[in-house]
């Protein structure tokens, strides 16, 4: 699995979340810094199949990795 569709990126965003008690509050500085890295390249994602779900990870290391 190299990427999550749009319903399935909702259901890990609904799961993380709800586990977080139903309100996860973000600033609008940690938001843009997401969204605009400094290095000017946004980070990919690691998304591994497990026997019993899905493992996401933030990407590290090489440009292009996902």
């Amino acid at each position: 699995m190299r990427y999550l569709s749009d319903v399935n990126l909702r259901a890990v965003l609904s799961i993380l979340v709800a586990r977080e008690g139903g309100t996860v509050d973000i600033s609008n500085a940690d938001l843009y810094a997401a969204m605009l890295p400094g290095d000017g390249r946004g980070e990919g994602f690691t998304i591994e199949e497990t026997g019993t779900g899905i493992r996401i990870s933030v990407a590290t290391g090489s440009p292009g990795r996902q």
